[in-house]
Protein backbone atom coordinates (compact mmCIF):
# COMPACT_ATOMS: atom_id res chain seq x y z
CA UNK A 1 0.00 0.00 0.00
CA UNK A 2 1.45 3.11 -1.23
CA UNK A 3 1.63 5.89 1.71
CA UNK A 4 -0.51 9.00 1.75
CA UNK A 5 0.42 12.45 0.36
CA UNK A 6 0.00 15.56 2.89
CA UNK A 7 -2.67 16.74 0.32
CA UNK A 8 -4.61 13.36 0.89
CA UNK A 9 -7.22 13.28 3.38
CA UNK A 10 -8.08 10.94 5.95
CA UNK A 11 -12.39 9.65 5.04
CA UNK A 12 -14.84 10.65 7.77
CA UNK A 13 -15.21 6.85 7.95
CA UNK A 14 -12.30 6.61 9.80
CA UNK A 15 -13.63 9.17 12.36
CA UNK A 16 -16.70 7.15 12.64
CA UNK A 17 -15.00 4.28 13.37
CA UNK A 18 -12.82 5.59 16.18
CA UNK A 19 -15.82 6.87 17.85
CA UNK A 20 -17.00 3.30 17.64
CA UNK A 21 -14.51 1.66 18.40
CA UNK A 22 -14.26 4.05 21.51
CA UNK A 23 -17.27 3.41 22.61
CA UNK A 24 -16.79 -0.44 22.68
CA UNK A 25 -13.67 -0.40 24.41
CA UNK A 26 -15.51 1.82 27.09
CA UNK A 27 -18.50 -0.67 27.28
CA UNK A 28 -15.61 -3.46 28.11
CA UNK A 29 -14.16 -1.06 30.65
CA UNK A 30 -17.61 -0.56 32.26
CA UNK A 31 -18.43 -4.49 32.41
CA UNK A 32 -15.10 -5.35 34.16
CA UNK A 33 -15.60 -2.55 36.50
CA UNK A 34 -19.19 -4.29 36.95
CA UNK A 35 -17.61 -7.84 37.22
CA UNK A 36 -15.59 -5.97 40.20
CA UNK A 37 -18.46 -4.58 42.02
CA UNK A 38 -19.74 -8.31 42.27
CA UNK A 39 -16.60 -9.61 43.62
CA UNK A 40 -16.14 -6.84 45.82
CA UNK A 41 -19.30 -7.43 47.23
CA UNK A 42 -19.42 -11.25 47.70
CA UNK A 43 -15.95 -10.60 49.70
CA UNK A 44 -17.52 -7.95 51.71
CA UNK A 45 -20.47 -10.96 52.71
CA UNK A 46 -18.45 -13.39 53.60
CA UNK A 47 -16.39 -11.29 56.70
CA UNK A 48 -17.98 -10.48 59.77
CA UNK A 49 -18.10 -7.09 62.42
CA UNK A 50 -15.45 -4.40 62.00
CA UNK A 51 -14.06 -5.95 58.94
CA UNK A 52 -17.02 -6.56 56.76
CA UNK A 53 -17.46 -2.51 57.24
CA UNK A 54 -13.97 -2.28 55.98
CA UNK A 55 -14.50 -4.45 53.30
CA UNK A 56 -17.70 -2.48 51.54
CA UNK A 57 -15.97 0.30 51.74
CA UNK A 58 -14.90 -1.12 48.10
CA UNK A 59 -17.70 -2.06 47.07
CA UNK A 60 -19.52 1.33 47.96
CA UNK A 61 -16.61 3.40 46.00
CA UNK A 62 -16.62 1.78 43.13
CA UNK A 63 -20.34 1.81 43.13
CA UNK A 64 -20.40 5.58 43.00
CA UNK A 65 -18.19 5.38 40.33
CA UNK A 66 -19.88 3.18 38.30
CA UNK A 67 -22.52 5.84 38.75
CA UNK A 68 -20.54 8.54 36.71
CA UNK A 69 -19.02 5.38 34.31
CA UNK A 70 -22.50 4.65 33.22
CA UNK A 71 -24.08 8.68 32.97
CA UNK A 72 -20.73 8.86 30.67
CA UNK A 73 -21.84 5.79 28.67
CA UNK A 74 -24.90 7.16 27.57
CA UNK A 75 -22.94 10.35 26.53
CA UNK A 76 -20.75 8.40 24.70
CA UNK A 77 -23.54 6.23 22.79
CA UNK A 78 -25.10 9.34 21.57
CA UNK A 79 -21.74 10.22 20.14
CA UNK A 80 -21.04 6.81 18.79
CA UNK A 81 -24.55 6.08 17.52
CA UNK A 82 -24.49 2.63 18.03
CA UNK A 83 -28.18 2.24 16.99
CA UNK A 84 -31.18 3.75 19.16
CA UNK A 85 -31.46 0.08 20.73
CA UNK A 86 -28.22 0.21 22.69
CA UNK A 87 -28.80 3.92 23.34
CA UNK A 88 -31.91 2.88 25.49
CA UNK A 89 -29.72 0.34 26.74
CA UNK A 90 -27.06 1.92 27.88
CA UNK A 91 -29.53 4.89 29.45
CA UNK A 92 -31.79 2.03 30.92
CA UNK A 93 -28.23 0.43 32.55
CA UNK A 94 -27.49 4.19 33.96
CA UNK A 95 -31.20 4.50 35.42
CA UNK A 96 -30.78 1.05 37.27
CA UNK A 97 -26.99 1.85 38.69
CA UNK A 98 -28.80 4.91 40.39
CA UNK A 99 -31.70 3.19 41.76
CA UNK A 100 -29.18 0.72 43.63
CA UNK A 101 -28.88 3.01 46.49
CA UNK A 102 -32.81 2.94 46.87
CA UNK A 103 -32.91 -0.86 47.02
CA UNK A 104 -29.80 -1.11 49.37
CA UNK A 105 -30.77 1.55 51.96
CA UNK A 106 -34.47 2.54 51.33
CA UNK A 107 -35.76 -0.20 52.96
CA UNK A 108 -34.14 -0.44 55.79
CA UNK A 109 -31.10 -2.40 57.00
CA UNK A 110 -33.04 -5.16 59.71
CA UNK A 111 -35.08 -7.82 58.93
CA UNK A 112 -37.79 -8.45 56.30
CA UNK A 113 -37.81 -5.29 55.02
CA UNK A 114 -33.68 -5.05 54.73
CA UNK A 115 -33.40 -8.46 53.38
CA UNK A 116 -35.98 -7.61 50.68
CA UNK A 117 -34.50 -4.58 49.74
CA UNK A 118 -30.76 -6.39 49.48
CA UNK A 119 -32.04 -9.00 47.50
CA UNK A 120 -33.43 -6.10 44.95
CA UNK A 121 -29.95 -4.64 44.64
CA UNK A 122 -28.02 -7.49 44.58
CA UNK A 123 -30.48 -8.86 41.40
CA UNK A 124 -30.68 -5.18 39.87
CA UNK A 125 -26.73 -5.26 39.89
CA UNK A 126 -26.61 -8.51 38.57
CA UNK A 127 -29.26 -7.09 36.15
CA UNK A 128 -27.71 -4.11 34.77
CA UNK A 129 -24.14 -6.27 34.60
CA UNK A 130 -26.35 -8.18 32.20
CA UNK A 131 -27.43 -4.87 29.97
CA UNK A 132 -23.80 -4.00 29.67
CA UNK A 133 -22.56 -7.06 28.27
CA UNK A 134 -25.94 -6.26 25.93
CA UNK A 135 -24.62 -3.39 24.99
CA UNK A 136 -20.86 -4.00 24.51
CA UNK A 137 -22.08 -6.85 22.21
CA UNK A 138 -24.22 -4.56 20.14
CA UNK A 139 -21.66 -1.87 20.55
CA UNK A 140 -19.15 -4.63 18.57
CA UNK A 141 -21.76 -5.11 16.18
CA UNK A 142 -21.39 -1.46 15.29
CA UNK A 143 -18.03 -1.35 14.96
CA UNK A 144 -17.55 -4.65 12.63
CA UNK A 145 -20.57 -3.53 10.31
CA UNK A 146 -18.71 -0.22 10.02
CA UNK A 147 -15.44 -2.09 9.47
CA UNK A 148 -17.53 -4.06 6.42
CA UNK A 149 -18.85 -1.13 4.96
CA UNK A 150 -15.15 1.18 5.08
CA UNK A 151 -13.72 -2.59 3.32
CA UNK A 152 -16.20 -2.19 0.61
CA UNK A 153 -15.97 1.01 -0.17
CA UNK A 154 -12.08 0.81 -0.40
CA UNK A 155 -12.40 -2.29 -3.21
CA UNK A 156 -11.21 -1.31 -6.04
CA UNK A 157 -13.77 -2.58 -9.25
CA UNK A 158 -11.59 -4.93 -12.05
Amino acid sequence: MAPRSTTERRSPMCGVLAVKLFFLGWTRFVVVLLVLQVGLAGWGAVSGGGERTMRFIGHVGNGGMLILWLMLSVVFALIARPGWKTVVLTALSAFMIMMQGAFAYGFGTDGVNGGVGIALHALNGLGVLALQVVVARRAKQAVDAKRALKAVRSEVPA
